[in-house]
Formats: C-alpha cells, sequence, structure tokens
C-alpha cells in the first residue's frame, strides 16, 4: 500500500523559514566573531571597564568600585574631581584621572570632547598599559570608546579622532567614524563598537548589525535635512525650533543650520502630554561664553552647550515659549558683552 505524500501546511513552511533564517543569522554573527581583530584583541590585553550608566557619581563611590586601584575615567563627570590637580586632559584627584569634558569649568565650556582631551593627555602622559590600573567607562558612544581606546593605547592620538569626537559630540558634521560609533552605541558593546571600527579603517565590510544601526542613522541626517528645507523649523531670532512626533538626534543639526545660535526640538512627554520635553542645542552661531547650564532656563537640566526638560519632568511651557526665553537670554548676554 503507497503511503500518502505529505505536503507541509503554509503556516509550517512560514515557521520552517523562519527557522532557517534565525540559525543563518546566527551562523553570520558567530562568522564576524570569527573575523581577526587586532583591536579586540588588544582590548583583551588592556581592558576598558564598562560600568553602569549613572547621572552622576562621587570620587569615594567611584573609588569603592575598584579598591585599591589607580582609575582612569574617561568621559563621565565626577563629581568635585576639578579641585584637585588640573593636568593635560583633565583632572587629577585621589589616584583617579577623569578625561572629560563634562566637568562644569570654563575650561571645559568649549568645543572639547573627551577624544581630544585623551590625546592632549598622550602629549604628557603615557599609555594606560598595566591591568592594575583600570580604565573605565559608563557609556559607549564615540567620544567614550575613542578616549578610553587611546589611553589604553589601542588607538593612537591621532588627530583624526579628535575631529571625529568634536563631530559626535558638538557639530553633527558628516564623519565616517563618529557617524559608526554613534549609530552602535545602543548596543554598549567595547568589543563590537572596537571590531567594526577596526573594519571601517581598513576599508572592509561593517558587520551586518552595525550595518544596519549606521543606515539608521544616515537616514536620520537626510529626515532632518528635509525637515529644515520643508520649513517646519521656525525661529525667534536666531533661536530655531520645531515640534516633532518622532525622535531626530539633536547632534545632527548644528552643522545643517549653521544660522542658529540655539536649536530646541520639543515633543510630548510620554508620561505627561501636558509637558513638553525640550531638547535646547547650542548652535554654530552662539556666542563664545553662553553656557546654557547657567542661563536658569525653566526646568533645564544638562551641561553648558547642551540639555533638555525631560530629566525634571518636562515643561509647562510651549515649544514658541521656550524659544522666547532663551533668545531673551540670548540678547541679554550679547548686550551685557558688547
Amino acid at each position: 500500500m503507497n503511503k500518502e505524500k505529505y505536503y507541509p501546511s503554509a503556516k509550517e513552511l512560514k515557521k520552517a523559514e523562519k527557522m532557517m533564517t534565525g540559525a543563518e543569522a546566527k551562523a553570520t554573527e558567530n562568522r564576524e566573531k570569527e573575523r581577526e581583530s587586532k583591536f579586540v584583541e588588544m582590548l583583551a590585553e588592556r581592558p576598558v571597564t564598562l560600568i553602569d550608566l549613572f547621572s552622576k557619581i562621587s570620587i569615594p563611590e567611584l573609588k569603592d568600585k575598584f579598591l585599591g586601584k589607580k582609575i582612569f575615567a574617561c568621559d563621565f563627570a565626577v563629581d568635585e574631581i576639578d579641585s584637585g590637580e588640573s593636568v593635560p586632559g583633565g583632572y587629577v584627584s585621589d589616584d583617579i584621572t577623569n578625561i572629560d569634558h563634562h566637568a562644569k569649568t570654563d575650561r571645559m565650556a568649549r568645543k572639547v570632547s573627551s577624544g581630544v582631551l585623551a590625546i592632549e593627555y598622550m602629549k604628557k602622559g603615557s599609555v594606560v598599559s598595566d591591568k592594575e590600573n583600570v580604565v573605565v567607562v559608563n557609556h559607549t558612544d564615540c567620544d567614550s570608546v575613542i578616549s578610553s581606546a587611546i589611553m589604553r593605547g589601542i588607538l593612537p592620538p591621532d588627530p583624526r579622532f579628535g575631529k571625529a569626537v568634536v563631530a559626535a559630540d558638538h557639530t553633527g558634521e558628516p564623519n565616517e567614524i563618529a557617524d559608526l560609533l554613534q549609530a552602535i552605541q545602543e548596543d554598549r558593546d567595547l568589543e563590537f563598537s572596537l571590531r567594526n571600527l577596526e573594519y571601517l579603517l581598513d576599508g572592509k565590510p561593517l558587520e551586518p548589525r552595525a550595518q544596519e544601526l549606521l543606515k539608521a542613522r544616515l537616514d536620520d541626517r537626510e529626515r532632518a535635512k528635509k525637515i529644515i528645507e520643508s520649513g517646519q523649523f521656525k525661529s525667534e531670532g536666531d533661536v530655531y525650533f520645531v515640534m516633532l512626533d518622532k525622535r531626530i538626534d539633536g547632534e545632527l543639526l548644528p552643522a545643517l543650520m549653521p544660522e542658529a545660535s540655539a536649536i530646541l526640538l520639543a515633543s510630548p512627554m510620554k508620561e505627561d502630554p501636558s509637558k513638553l520635553e525640550v531638547k535646547v542645542r547650542l548652535g554654530v552661531k552662539a556666542p563664545d561664553g553662553f553656557y546654557l547650564n547657567q542661563q536658569d532656563l525653566p526646568n533645564f537640566g544638562g551641561r553648558w552647550n547642551a540639555g533638555n526638560t525631560k530629566r525634571s519632568g518636562g515643561t509647562p511651557l510651549s515649544v514658541e515659549e521656550y524659544a522666547k526665553v532663551v533668545n531673551k537670554k540670548l540678547e541679554d548676554f550679547s548686550i551685557k558683552n558688547k
């Protein structure tokens, strides 16, 4: 007796295809990790420690995490570190060297980033090659990866890395190193970031995941251009503002809006739509010495050149009202400093 042939259902075929796709993706991921990476090998020999993200940390709190170690903290602020010794690239206090541009001092209130400071440090200091000393970051954006890698001697103190971190943190101008590392930071994986940075520098194909994230960032830049070209931005003096229903990265905008002293991006708070999250960023035209964190802006929290109202639960002001406040601060500053 002939057995009846079995024909899988469409649902079963789809499930099998999905399983194959998943397996293929996993195999591709494993193959990518097997590609040689000098940077990853060096990272194993000279590790960079990634700790949890936090808004602030004190000197004793950081020391407690690494008892008896010399600590090189890259690209995050350590409270009151500037009361210590000022050195090329940062500040030193109680066995902590802080290579970071977030310190609330005039010295750091300029278009400088931690990668630039690491390059400055290397002019007088030396690579942190001893495993008994720890190099620490708490996030994995372009500036954190580059500053910590320079401190560990994984990357050289090359000016092109300085240009990349300034593009990432301040100007938003296209830069292949900045665009890659900013795009892939959300994975919080230093090996992944350094491996793909090496592929980029060597002209090799990026991993599929890195390609996907990089494409999203480049698409964001194109969307930002279209928003500007469509006339959605309004202005109050040299302050440009817009209401958005979909998030856009504010760091991309200064290079696209050279006529702006300040740029405001607003969207309703998820927790309380009656209030707005207003992101404020200084533009290329902002006057020297004008620091956002010294202007007593409504519901604002942040550093000298960028911040937002999210940390304080949003602002009840409309974006138009907020733009008027920022513009008045700029006008008063200009009159005072004529």
